[in-house]
C-alpha cells in the first residue's frame, strides 16, 4: 500500500493546542495518513513569511498533501485546494501564501473553492476564528486519504488565484541592494539576494564586501560558511536554498547587527586601496651609478 503523506505549515505556534488540535483533527479524518510539520512558528498573519517557509521547504517533501494555514483574521479570503504538475494539493487560504510554491512544483493543474457548507467536509461545529482547525485541516486530510479534488467545491480559473509580489534584490555595477526576508532559528539573516546576484555586481567568493545597514557599514568577508571567520565576527555566505544569509560565527547575527524582517541591506565591493610604494632600494632602482663604475645588481629574491 502506498504511503500517503500531509505536510502542515502554520502560524499556530506551540504555547497552545491548536497544533495539536490540527493534528487530532486530521488522524480522526484519515487515521492512515502520515503527517509531516514542517514549521508552526510562521510570523502571526505574515503570509509572505509562510510562504517563503513553505517554498524554502516543498522540494525536499515527499508528494501529497500540503496543508498552510496562515490564515490573518481581517477579511478572511475563501480557501482553497490547488494541484500542481508534480500530483501534489495544497490547501489553504487564497492569500498567495501557498503561491511561490506552486511555481516550485510544476505550476498549477487545477483549482477548486473549499465548500464549507458540505457537512462531510468540516468539524460539525466549525468557528469562523479557527477555520485551520475546523475546515482546512479535515480538507486537506480527505484529500490525503484519496478524496477526489473535485469533491471539495467547485472549480476556479487559476488565473484568479492570489498571488503575491516577490521583492528581489536590485543588481548595480558594483553593489547588490535587498532586503532581509527572514530570521531564522539560530538569528542568521537571510536576504533577497543570491550568489548570482552578488557575482553579477562582481564580488566573488573569498571578496571583502562591504555590508550597509542603516547608517552603519561593516566590512566582513564573502566566505562558504560563518565558520571560517574568529568566533563573534559575521561573514556573509550562501545558504543551503542558495540564498545570501548574514551571520556569525557561533553568535546570533540577529544580535550582532540588529538586524530584522524588512530592513534594507546593500551587499558593495570593498573600496580598492592603491599599494603601498615599494622603496627603489627593494627593486634594484638606485642612483644611476658615477661613470665608469658598475651598477650594483639586486639579488634575484629582491626583485
Amino acid at each position: 500500500m502506498d504511503e500517503r503523506w500531509l505536510s502542515f505549515t502554520s502560524d499556530l505556534g506551540l504555547d497552545d493546542a491548536s497544533v495539536g488540535c490540527c493534528h487530532g483533527v486530521i488522524a480522526r479524518a484519515a487515521p492512515s495518513v502520515r503527517v509531516i510539520d514542517v514549521c508552526h512558528a510562521v510570523a502571526p498573519s505574515d503570509v509572505a513569511h509562510g510562504a517563503q517557509v513553505l517554498a524554502g521547504a516543498v522540494g525536499h517533501l515527499p508528494v501529497g498533501v500540503h496543508l498552510v494555514v496562515v490564515d490573518p483574521a481581517a477579511e478572511p479570503p475563501r480557501a482553497v485546494a490547488v494541484a500542481t504538475a508534480d500530483g501534489s494539493i495544497t490547501v489553504s487560504p487564497d492569500n498567495g501564501v501557498a503561491a511561490p510554491a506552486w511555481e516550485i512544483l510544476g505550476g498549477v493543474t487545477a483549482a477548486h473553492v473549499l465548500d464549507d457548507t458540505v457537512t462531510a467536509l468540516r468539524v460539525r461545529q466549525p468557528h469562523p476564528l479557527t477555520r485551520g482547525r475546523d475546515l482546512l485541516a479535515p480538507v486537506a486530510a480527505r484529500l490525503a486519504a484519496g478524496l477526489p479534488l473535485a469533491q471539495v467545491g467547485g472549480a476556479v480559473d487559476p488565473a484568479t488565484l492570489v498571488r503575491l509580489a516577490r521583492r528581489r534584490a536590485r543588481v548595480g555595477a558594483s553593489a547588490v541592494r535587498g532586503h532581509i526576508e527572514a530570521v531564522d532559528h539560530a538569528g542568521n539573516l537571510r536576504l533577497t539576494a543570491t550568489r548570482d546576484d552578488l557575482e553579477a555586481a562582481g564580488i566573488l567568493l573569498g571578496d571583502t564586501v562591504e555590508v550597509r545597514m542603516d547608517a552603519r557599514t561593516l566590512l566582513v568577508p564573502f566566505t562558504t560558511t560563518s565558520g571560517e571567520v574568529p568566533r563573534g565576527r559575521v561573514a556573509v555566505f550562501e545558504d543551503a536554498d542558495r540564498v545570501i544569509v548574514l551571520g556569525v560565527c557561533l553568535g546570533r547575527a540577529s544580535e550582532v547587527v540588529r538586524g530584522r524582517r524588512g530592513d534594507p541591506v546593500v551587499i558593495a565591493q570593498a573600496p580598492r586601496r592603491a599599494p603601498a610604494a615599494v622603496p627603489a632600494a627593494r627593486i634594484g632602482l638606485l642612483d644611476p651609478p658615477a661613470a665608469g663604475s658598475s651598477a650594483p645588481t639586486a639579488p634575484a629574491s629582491q626583485v
